[in-house]
């Protein structure tokens, strides 16, 4: 081990040492970290200059010897829990889902406590927040190994089942992008027998088989889910909340608004499946025009409320 890599071990050493045994003697904290006296007192004075430049003195760590005695205090940030925001909370809470947390397991005891840990003028906007956010537990078994596909660069075969036929067929991709839209996960894919990008519905996939043969990756841009729509062009106005998502999806297609909004213009949205479309979006999405759009939305949203 290098003299570098060596102090940087005595000096992660020395700090949470000295923080459990405040008021340790020089000499006995000598003998603990393998050094004399000399080598140690110029470990400490380096270590006062932890901190943003230009290292003020216990900007993170502060350290200080009395009567012989060492002592160390740690930054607040260190010891206290941080006080989330809303959004930060909510983002926690979205990360935590995609991992998929076992009942009873650590991570699932951490999502429990989050809310708690809000302060309590925030909680009402995480739960908000929560509610817009598609972050569900039951990904698919598929993930994984098709995220090692793409990490890879590796070609992938599986049996795949197309709407309205009654059998599957052998298919062989390489693997582009993954992603989830309106609660179900796609892959999108270049498909080597038909010599062009596909999208394929993981809950269609089975068999699924990491090829050894390697590609180069693509450099397009991001898949967007085919629009179904035949009618005429629809303006939807997405909050300030829906905004993240919308710009992810639609890329440079999503035009700023006021106030962080953005707005979409939809090439022909049919009444279906605009309603259920902008319904899913939990009111963080207005039709702005035509008419026939806006009253579309109306009814469906009023027919919802008298189910």
């Amino acid at each position: 081990m290098s003299d570098v890599h060596e102090r940087l071990r005595r000096l992660l050493l020395v700090v949470p040492y000295v923080a459990r045994n405040p008021g340790i003697t020089l000499d006995a904290l000598a003998v603990a970290v393998g050094l004399d006296r000399g080598d140690l007192t110029r470990d400490l004075d380096l270590l006062t200059m932890v901190g943003r430049p230009p290292f003020q003195p216990d900007d993170f760590i502060d350290l200080h010897v009395e009567n012989d005695c060492v002592y160390v205090d740690l930054d607040q940030r260190f010891s206290k829990p941080p006080r989330l925001t809303a959004s930060e909370a909510a983002a926690l809470a979205a990360a935590a889902e995609w991992l998929k947390p076992a009942t009873g397991g650590a991570l699932a005891i951490a999502v429990a406590k989050l809310e708690k840990v809000i302060p309590a003028g925030a909680r009402a906007r995480f739960r908000e927040i929560g509610k817009t956010v598609d972050a569900r537990g039951d990904a698919p078994s598929e993930l994984a190994p098709l995220t090692e596909a793409m990490t890879q660069h590796r070609e992938v075969s599986f049996d795949y089942l197309t709407q309205g036929k009654k059998a599957t067929e052998r298919r062989r991709v390489q693997p582009n992008e993954l992603f989830s839209h309106r609660g179900q996960w796609y892959l999108s894919g270049f498909d080597l027998a038909r010599k062009e990008m596909r999208l394929y519905r993981l809950d269609r996939v089975s068999l699924l088989t990491l090829e050894r043969e390697t590609f180069a990756p693509s450099q397009g841009l991001p898949t967007r889910m085919p629009n179904p729509a035949d009618r005429a062009e629809v303006r939807v106005l997405f909050s300030a909340i829906a905004a993240p998502y919308v710009r992810e999806r639609f890329g440079a297609d999503a035009r700023p608004a006021e106030q962080g909004a953005v707005e979409v213009h939809v090439s022909g949205a049919s009444e279906l499946w605009l309603t259920q479309w902008i319904l899913s979006f939990a009111g963080e999405a207005e039709v702005l025009e035509p008419s026939w759009a806006r009253d579309a939305v109306a009814r469906a949203a009023q027919e919802s409320l008298d189910c």
